[in-house]
């Protein structure tokens, strides 16, 4: 094969691989059709591949050596079609093409090159060379601020100087002081929130319109042209060509609307942002409480390790609390939390399972007897899903409901009152090197009376959240008295590590063994494992064997609550041996109720609410123990029948205080007596006996 012929491939695999995109930077750097198509057909015949010349050549080519004599008329302009796949109203996309227009060829093939290829700047910059008067993030700050005046984004008197300095926050490249002055700024003035939300807006919308609006394909008789360069004059040849050419354009078009759809989310992944990001504060709050179950990824294991520091730092042991989560199928879990010292380090609870058959539990505490601090759980692979949402909360629970104790994540309580405060977006920012958001909140009273890191004098507090704008993981929680300087601040939660892998070993997900962990067929609570297997019965049993008639609720908060009744001999008072005195408990991953029977009903509470009303019951608010902030109680009975009363225990985590107090109402309401009749529909939220013990 002759070197020539070896230089005719090369030449065409170049076109192959590269003229489509490269027509479309050179109508960004033109903006006339007929203009970029000649740039294109000129980069190729000046490209010298016999050098070992490729794309690099072919995007400087795109310039002039030397400044133009005159300037050539920008006629790219959107179409309807064009404009909707923007998404824009057709005169907002060519206000935005004019903006474009104003630049410098050089500026525009820069922007090109990061919003079309997706190149890194440092290689952007490399390109382009003595062309470039500006740095690549300079012109993209640039471009957003006249896209916010040229969409009436902003008033047009707002002050430029102002949206670049809100716009480098939002990059995180302000200085500390600046950074800090200009967030308490925005706190405090609704018109400059007003102009940041405008960037924020931009800087979502420029990444889809930017490839959208310069969707185009090459001419069929440009990419013909390209081929036919050096092409050998045997017809046969010629036909194979304009086969190809043909073929290429047809491929052309499918890459084309490939593009427009992909290249959004796919840019998005490479600035490591999720495809639909949050807009607002609560946005962020919500995909942040709801991480998993609304995870932007399908694939890849979490691996994060972050620190808890209940008191002031030095005055106590942390808590270190690493967790390894699949996001694929069957999602398998691993979670351990470690307590450290300036002179040691134990391990207080590791939970893990392989989201198949196999639930472990490990816990280093003294509180419990030596044969349940290691319990082996085998389950069917349905029931290991069914129990996966409440499993994953943990560590955060503790005889049911949520208190800043030794083994539980303080996260969720911080995440819980941003939900129910008036919680601001800070703008975007980076943490151990991850783009993150951060929120700010004010309030006069921490989440849990455990939580007291400031001195006693301090009343007004405020808290900041940095959040993971990829899997929406908590990262640090910062606290500071209002109006401090942000050195000041106590950082309550603080991450260590936190990571997306491609692929983590099963004997990640496994702990060991031995002959001391207790084997299992059945659990009746993921946060209290330690509840007995002999406890367990179907609901038709308890019905059968309890002397009054069992009551069970026909709404939960959540439809995918998982029930079980629990029969709780050693407390009960009973006099006849039939007679089982019954517990109902439902787990969600962030609710959980509890029915308990007359019979561990106290018999006066001291402090009850007034009574109330909801369906056919009368019930009284219990006032909740100090340290089980997220719980709700209430004893229950029927106007008829004041003396039989029931205690209806809810923990809704992240519930304000009226929606708790609704939600408890609306349990009460649906409470029915369990019956041949309603038996069918009311144990469909109850985990079947029958299913236990699945195979490995």
């Amino acid at each position: 094969m002759s070197d020539s012929h070896d230089l005719r491939l090369d030449r065409n695999a170049l076109v192959d691989r590269h003229h489509e995109q490269l027509y479309r930077l050179a109508l960004m750097v033109a903006g006339d059709t007929s203009r970029a198509a000649t740039l294109v057909e000129q980069a190729y015949r000046t490209l010298n591949v016999a050098a070992g010349e490729g794309e690099a050549a072919l995007i400087r080519s795109l310039l002039p050596a030397r400044a133009p004599r005159r300037r050539w008329p920008w006629r790219w302009r959107a179409d309807l079609a064009r404009a909707a796949r923007a998404p824009l109203a057709e005169p907002d996309a060519n206000r935005l093409l004019d903006a474009l227009a104003a630049l410098t060829p050089a500026a525009r093939l820069m922007l090109g090159l990061h919003y079309l290829r997706g190149m890194p700047d440092d290689e952007i910059t490399a390109l382009v060379g003595e062309h470039a008067r500006a740095t690549p993030a300079e012109l993209r700050a640039q471009l957003r601020i006249e896209t916010v005046y040229a969409l009436g984004l902003v008033p047009a008197d707002a002050e430029a100087a102002t949206l670049l300095a809100l716009d480098r926050l939002l990059d995180g490249q302000l200085a500390a002081e600046a950074a800090l002055e200009l967030r308490r700024a925005l706190l405090e003035a609704p018109a400059l929130r007003a102009l940041r939300d405008a960037l924020i807006t931009v800087r979502d919308l420029l990444p889809r319109a930017i490839p959208a609006l310069f969707a185009a394909s090459p001419p069929r008789a440009l990419t013909e042209r390209l081929l036919a360069m050096q092409q050998p004059r045997d017809p046969v040849a010629r036909l194979d060509r304009q086969r190809w050419a043909r073929g290429g354009l047809a491929l052309g078009v499918l890459a084309l609307v490939a593009a427009i759809i992909l290249a959004p989310s796919l840019l998005a992944r490479r600035a490591g942002l999720p495809a639909a990001a949050p807009r607002t504060a609560a946005e962020i709050i919500d995909s942040a409480i709801h991480r998993f179950d609304r995870a932007p990824l399908r694939a890849g294991v979490l691996h994060e390790q972050y620190t808890v520091q209940l008191g002031r730092a030095g005055t106590g042991p942390a808590y270190l609390i690493e967790r390894w989560y699949d996001y694929a199928v069957p999602h398998r879990l691993s979670v351990s939390v470690k307590e450290t010292t300036r002179d040691s380090t134990r391990t207080l609870l590791e939970i893990s399972s392989d989201g198949r058959s196999r639930i472990q539990y490990r816990y280093g505490s003294d509180v419990l007897p030596f044969e349940r601090r290691a319990v082996d759980v085998r389950v069917s692979q349905a029931e290991a899903q069914a129990l996966l949402p409440p499993l994953r909360s943990e560590p955060a629970a503790w005889f049911f409901s949520r208190g800043a104790i030794d083994q539980v994540d303080i996260g969720p309580l911080f995440l819980g009152q941003a939900r129910s405060a008036a919680v601001a977006l800070l703008g975007q920012t980076r943490l151990l090197g991850r783009p993150a958001y951060l929120l700010t909140y004010r309030t006069s009273q921490l989440p849990a009376p455990q939580l007291q890191p400031l001195a006693p004098g301090d009343r007004a507090l405020r808290v900041l959240l940095t959040i993971d704008a990829q899997t929406y993981a908590l990262l640090d929680v910062a606290l500071l008295a209002d109006g401090a300087e942000e050195s000041t601040a106590q950082h309550l939660l603080r991450a260590e590590t936190i990571d997306v892998l491609a692929h983590v070993p099963d004997e990640q997900f496994i702990l060991p063994s031995s002959a001391e962990v207790v084997q299992r067929t059945s659990l009746q609570s993921v946060h209290v494992p330690k509840l007995p297997d002999a406890w367990a019965v179907s609901l038709e049993e308890a019905w059968r064997h309890t002397p009054r008639p069992l009551l069970a609720p026909q709404q939960l908060p959540d439809a995918s609550m998982r029930g079980q009744a629990l029969v709780v001999d050693q407390y009960t008072r009973w006099e006849r041996a039939n007679d089982w005195a019954i517990v109902l408990l439902y787990e969600g991953e962030f609710q959980r109720v509890m029915l308990l029977p007359p019979e561990l009903a106290d018999d006066t509470h001291p402090g009850a609410s007034d009574e109330r009303s909801a369906g056919a019951f009368r019930y009284r608010l219990l006032p909740a123990p100090g340290d089980q902030v997220a719980s709700l109680a209430a004893e229950v009975y029927r106007p008829e029948a004041p003396n039989e009363r029931q205690v209806v225990v809810l923990v809704d985590e992240y519930a304000t205080a009226a929606e708790r107090e609704a939600t408890l109402q609306q349990v009460i309401a649906s409470l029915t007596p369990v019956t041949e009749q309603s038996l069918p529909a009311l144990q469909h939220s109850f985990s079947s006996l029958a299913i236990a013990g699945g195979a490995d």
